[in-house]
C-alpha cells in the first residue's frame, strides 16, 4: 500500500515541480527575449516617428543606415531602390517574404537562415504613393535566443529529473510519520484484540461449564459465576479505556475547564481509596496545603489521580506506603504520587506510557491492562502540563505532575 502511495506522491510532487520549472523558464525566456529585442524595436519605431514628423530619412552613409536598411516599394510591389545589405536579385528571389501586407506593425522575416525585423509605412515620394520598409538584421539576437532556449530546455530536463528524484525521497520522508502512525494503529488493534479475546474466552468457557450442569445451584457454581463477573468487569474497563483512547486520538473528547478546589478533590479520592488500601495492608498519606484552586476539567483530573493511585497500589507490596502530595507556587500547580513499591528498571521508564505495555508479570500479582498511564499522559497533555517519572528498581516510583497556572483555553 505504501509503495503505491509513495509512487503517487512522487508523481504528484514531480508534476508540481516540473510545472513550476516550466513556468519559471517561460517567464525568464520571455523577459530576456523582450530585453534583447528592445533596442531593435526602438530603432525601427524611431525611424517611423522621424518620418511622420517630417524629418529627413537617414542618408546613405549615415550612422543609422549601418543599422537599419530602407526598402522602397511601389504600388505594384516592385523594389525602387537597393543598398549594401540588399540587392535587386536577392529581393526578387525572396519577394514574397519581404513584402509586408500590414503597416506600422513589427514583423519577423526569415530568409535563408537569416532573420530580420521590419516595419512598413506608406509615404509619398515625388507625389507618388510608395511603401517604405525599414529592416534591421536580428541574426545575432536570434542566435542568442536560440542558445538560451537550448539552455532552458536542458535546464528544464535536468530540473525535471532532479524533481523526480527529490520527489521520490520527499515522498518517503513524508510517509514516515504516516507509516509510524499506521504501525502504531496496527499494534493497537492487535493488542486490543488480544486483550479482549482473553476475557471473552474465559467468559465463554465458564458459561459452557454452567450450561453443562443446568440443575446445579448458584452456591455450587459461585466460583464460576464470580469469575464470569470478574472478567465482565475487566472487559468493561478495557472497552471503556479503549474508547477513551480512540476518542482522544480523533480529538472527539472535549475538555471542560473550570476552577475547582484541588485539595478537596484529593481529599475525596484519598477518602475513597484509604479503605481499600487498608484492606490490602497499605497506607495512603495525603499532604496538601489548602486552599489550592485548579483550572481544568475536574472529572479528568479525578480520573488522572485515580489512575496514578491505582497504579501505585498495584505495584506496592503489603505494608507499603503511598504518598499523595499537592503544592503550588507562583507559576505551577503540582501533584506528586510516590510509593515504596517494586520500582522500575531504567529501560522500562521510556515504555510505561506506551499502550498495553506491562512490566514483568513475575514481579507483580496484579493483572494490568497497560492502558492507564497512556490515558494519564493524554489528560496531562490536554491540560498543557508535563509529567516526570523517577524510579529506582526495588525501592519505589515517583510521578510528579506540573500544570501551568496560566489558563489555557
Amino acid at each position: 500500500m505504501f509503495k503505491k502511495t509513495r509512487l503517487q506522491l512522487t508523481l504528484l510532487n514531480s508534476f508540481v515541480f516540473i510545472i513550476l520549472i516550466a513556468i519559471l523558464g517561460t517567464i525568464i525566456y520571455s523577459f530576456v527575449n523582450s530585453y534583447i529585442y528592445k533596442d531593435v524595436d526602438h530603432s525601427l519605431q524611431t525611424s517611423i516617428k522621424s518620418l511622420e514628423k517630417g524629418r529627413p530619412l537617414p542618408g546613405p552613409r549615415g550612422e543609422p543606415q549601418q543599422i537599419i536598411s530602407l526598402l522602397i516599394w511601389d504600388e505594384n510591389d516592385q523594389l525602387l531602390n537597393a543598398n549594401d545589405l540588399f540587392n535587386s536579385e536577392f529581393i526578387q528571389a525572396n519577394h514574397t517574404k519581404f513584402i509586408q501586407k500590414r503597416l506600422k506593425i513589427l514583423e519577423d522575416i526569415k530568409v535563408k537562415n537569416t532573420t530580420y525585423r521590419a516595419i512598413s509605412v506608406k509615404a509619398p515620394i515625388d507625389n507618388k504613393p510608395v511603401v517604405l520598409e525599414f529592416i534591421r538584421s536580428t541574426q545575432v539576437e536570434h542566435q542568442v535566443m536560440n542558445r538560451l532556449l537550448i539552455i532552458m530546455i536542458l535546464g528544464c530536463v535536468a530540473g525535471s529529473i532532479l524533481a523526480i528524484v527529490a520527489g521520490f525521497f520527499l515522498a518517503e520522508k513524508a510517509l514516515k510519520p504516516i507509516k509510524h502512525a499506521w504501525d502504531k494503529q496496527q499494534r493497537f488493534v492487535s493488542d486490543a484484540s488480544h486483550e479482549i479475546r482473553t476475557p471473552l474466552a474465559v467468559i465463554q468457557s465458564r458459561s459452557e461449564l454452567l450450561l453443562q450442569e443446568p440443575n446445579a445451584t448458584i452456591q455450587e457454581k459461585a466460583l464460576d459465576i464470580s469469575i464470569v463477573l470478574k472478567e465482565c468487569r475487566r472487559l468493561t474497563k478495557l472497552v471503556t479505556s479503549l474508547l477513551t483512547l480512540a476518542r482522544s486520538d480523533s480529538n472527539e473528547i472535549e475538555i471542560e475547564r473550570k476552577e475547582f478546589p484541588l485539595d478537596q478533590l484529593l481529599n475525596d479520592v484519598v477518602e475513597h481509596y484509604s479503605e481499600l488500601a487498608s484492606f490490602q495492608g497499605k497506607e495512603i498519606i495525603l499532604t496538601s496545603n489548602p486552599p489550592i484552586t485548579f483550572f481544568g476539567d475536574k472529572d479528568r483530573i479525578h480520573q488522572l489521580i485515580v489512575i496514578l493511585l491505582d497504579n501505585a497500589m498495584k505495584y506496592t507490596n503489603e505494608k507499603g506506603i503511598i504518598q499523595l502530595t499537592s503544592y503550588e507556587n507562583k507559576n505551577v500547580v503540582g501533584i506528586i504520587v510516590e510509593d515504596n513499591g517494586i520500582g522500575m528498571k531504567n529501560e522500562e521508564l521510556t515504555k510505561i506510557f506506551d499502550r498495553f505495555y506491562q512490566i514483568d508479570s513475575s514481579r507483580t500479582k496484579t493483572n494490568s491492562l497497560g492502558l492507564g498511564l497512556s490515558i494519564a499522559q493524554w489528560i496531562v497533555d490536554k491540560h498543557g502540563g508535563k509529567i516526570k517519572v523517577d524510579s529506582t528498581f526495588g525501592e519505589g516510583s515517583r510521578f510528579e505532575l506540573q500544570f501551568s497556572k496560566k489558563k489555557h483555553v
